[in-house]
Order: structure tokens, then C-alpha cells, then sequence
């Protein structure tokens, strides 16, 4: 594989791996009980950031720009920070099914390999 070719291949990668945080997002939405909204305005914008903002991210990364690629590991980022106090509330409050467990170290998985595959982009450009 070309420099060429493996530089179009990342950005694409990078949109796959937001996509599956997407679904991720929206399978943890159905394994865990409905969530009481104080108003619409604040069930819009969590709908925003846990839906909206990998969608937005993916097609931002798809630009294969250096600065995009950047979006996309510090989304990672920041999505693994919360993955990883997110499992390990879950394993000290012992609250969770399996099922969360499995796809909250599903989703730290997809948000560590967005941050390496996003990290060697911005360092490939």
C-alpha cells in the first residue's frame, strides 16, 4: 500500500470508528432505563452530544485534514477518559449487566484506536 493510498484509508477509518461510537451510543441508550429530562432544551442537548457529536466528528474527519484528524483524537480522548470512569464506577458499584460492561470496553476500545489511528494521521501528513 502506497503513502497515498494509506493516507486516504485513515480518515475513512477514523469516520468508521465514530460511526461505531454512534451505534455504541445508541445501544447504551437502550439497555439503560429512559432518563428523566428537567426540560426538552436539556433532553435536546444530550441527544446533541451523545448522538450528534460522533456523527459530526466522523464527517469532520473525513476532511483528511491534519487539524480534523486532531478532533478526532482528542475526541477520542476525552471519550476514553469517561469510558474508563465509567467501568470503573461500574465494577466498584457492581450496578451494571454485563451487556453495559461489554459495551462500555467496547466503546474505550473504539475511542483508544481512534485516538492511534487519528495520532498517526496527523503525524503521516
Amino acid at each position: 500500500m502506497t503513502h497515498t493510498a494509506a493516507g486516504n484509508l485513515m480518515p475513512r477509518l477514523m469516520a468508521a470508528l465514530c460511526l461505531g461510537l454512534f451505534a455504541g451510543a445508541m445501544a447504551f441508550d437502550l439497555l439503560e432505563p429512559a432518563r428523566a429530562f428537567a426540560s426538552d432544551l436539556h433532553r435536546s442537548i444530550w441527544y446533541g452530544f451523545q448522538f450528534g457529536l460522533p456523527v459530526l466528528v466522523g464527517g469532520v474527519c473525513l476532511s483528511g485534514k491534519r487539524w480534523a484528524a486532531m478532533i478526532g483524537v482528542i475526541y477520542g480522548t476525552i471519550g476514553l477518559a469517561l469510558d474508563i470512569a465509567t467501568f470503573v464506577q461500574s465494577l466498584t458499584a457492581g450496578t451494571d449487566s454485563l451487556h453495559v460492561v461489554g459495551l462500555i470496553l467496547l466503546t474505550a476500545l473504539l475511542n483508544f484506536l481512534l485516538i492511534v489511528i487519528g495520532g498517526r494521521q496527523v503525524l503521516s501528513i
